[in-house]
């Protein structure tokens, strides 16, 4: 039944919004506003018993008026009416709420104590809730807005997050990284359903080729592994997860109610699980986003590219901190090298060009480099303002014709600013700063070796 409400909940052909207002200022009205205006094709039903029209929609004065067995029912209401719904939502077969409605646990005993008495009532049920204290959901591909966040640009990366305002931000980050967003859902305190529900439902979901999270607690250690061992057989599992430190973890109660728990057995956990964790919100997007590009490595051997000694040398450390291996490349591909480089270029690894405007030499070295046991190439480059339309090119033409995965460090900021999202588009992931680079790397290759091991 859970399973089922869950493909109800993200594809629902019923909608109702318990709380629209016509007040502009008002959280109801801008989720009319968002369910409304985005093109979603179900049936809309907009609950207010004072406005009887709102945005040009006819309105019902109360949930009792809905048709029985509704699939999403989002709930914008003060908490004083909020039990009452509930119970309302139950008696007329609603199959999913969302709650947006806060003031439960994180707010202290009697919060407590109100929400225990909420998870007693919908465990007798069969009425699913997301929440309460959440943010709502949405679902790119039928243009479902059910949420106060933003609208993400469409793609293959779910996001499940315990915060609201973290899948505008992750919306945001990833749709730079010219990646997109299948579907993002707000959990707030999971009185109901949690994180492992969800990573369980994205395992069958077609639509979904990575599942990213935002956490603060776990709330079923059993039921994650579970879900997680099953997921990220499939897909890659990406996480962040604060409270880590002491005052990390008591601020997680204020917002949620989370107890953050003991975060060295989260980390040892996410690793059996095979979950990649993420130490930073920008790592957690740039490793969502660099999973749609590259899936998985063949090894973690790592060859460096570069025209200019600095970058190539700070490329060298960041791989070998990550836990990467640094091959020295065969003789005779340091012979084929030669053949096109100046002589004073070095070609061990990192391979240093020396400054250099003929663009096509990184392809050429690249096609060298297909030829040995490679898991990936870092390119490093340092402005090449000149000639970056032919860069991009080049390495777009060089990843579709060797098939070897790249990741690139332009260590330029604002001027290369659109040839990073072009190489993005085309499957290179593309950074700032080389550490950046080595760190996706090294989780891409600890979620790959982890995948063989389990096949």
């Amino acid at each position: 039944m859970k399973e089922n409400n869950i493909d109800a909940l993200f594809n629902p052909k019923t909608l109702a919004l318990v709380g629209a207002s016509a007040d502009q200022s008002k959280i109801g009205y801008r989720l009319a506003e968002n369910i409304l205006s985005r093109g979603y094709k179900g049936e809309v039903f907009l609950v207010n018993p004072k406005a009887p029209v709102i945005l040009g929609k006819q309105c019902i004065a109360s949930i009792n008026d809905l048709p029985r067995g509704i699939d999403l029912a989002v709930l914008s209401i003060p908490k004083k009416f909020f039990m009452e719904s509930i119970e309302q939502c139950i008696q007329r077969g609603v199959k999913n709420v969302v709650a947006l409605t806060a003031g439960f646990k994180e707010t202290g005993e009697e919060g407590i104590k109100l929400e225990e008495k909420l998870r007693k009532m919908l465990e007798a049920s069969g009425t699913r809730l997301i929440g309460p204290n959440c943010a709502g959901l949405a679902n790119t591909w039928i243009d479902l807005h059910s949420t106060i966040e933003i609208y993400p640009k469409m793609g293959k990366v779910s996001f499940v997050s315990q915060s609201g305002s973290i899948c505008s931000a992750f919306s945001s980050n990833i749709a730079a990284r010219s990646a997109g967003v299948s579907k993002y859902i707000s959990l707030g305190n999971k009185v109901n359903m949690n994180e492992a529900d969800f990573i369980d439902h994205f395992a069958e979901d077609p639509e979904t080729s990575c599942v990213a999270l935002y956490l603060e607690d776990i709330a079923d250690g059993f039921k994650l592994r579970s879900a997680a061992e099953k997921t990220a057989r499939r897909k890659p599992i990406v996480v962040f997860k604060s409270g880590r430190t002491p005052e990390g973890a008591k601020a997680t109660f204020s917002h949620t109610g989370a107890m953050a728990g003991d975060d060295k057995l989260a980390d040892g956990a996410f690793r059996q699980m095979g979950i990649c964790r993420a130490d930073s919100l920008t790592e957690l997007y740039d490793v969502s986003a660099a999973f749609t590009a590259i899936p998985a490595l063949s090894n973690g051997r790592i060859a460096i590219l570069s025209d200019a000694g600095g970058p190539g040398v700070i490329a060298a450390d960041s791989v070998i901190q990550e836990g990467l291996q640094l091959p020295r490349l065969s003789a005779g591909a340091q012979d084929e090298l030669y053949t096109f480089l100046p002589s004073f270029s070095s070609v061990l690894n990192p391979i240093d060009m020396t400054f250099t405007r003929d663009v096509g030499l990184y392809e050429r070295s690249i096609e060298v480099l297909k030829k040995e046991d490679i898991g990936a190439v870092i390119v490093t480059i340092p402005s090449h303002f000149a000639v970056k339309e032919q860069m991009v090119e080049v390495l777009r033409r060089a990843r579709e014709k060797h098939g070897l995965p790249i990741v690139v460090a332009w260590l330029s900021a604002d001027e290369v600013e659109k040839e990073r999202r072009t190489l993005w588009e085309a499957g290179i992931p593309c950074f700032t700063d080389p550490q950046r680079a080595a760190t996706v790397l090294k989780k891409i290759h600890q979620y790959s070796t982890w995948l063989r091991k389990r096949k």
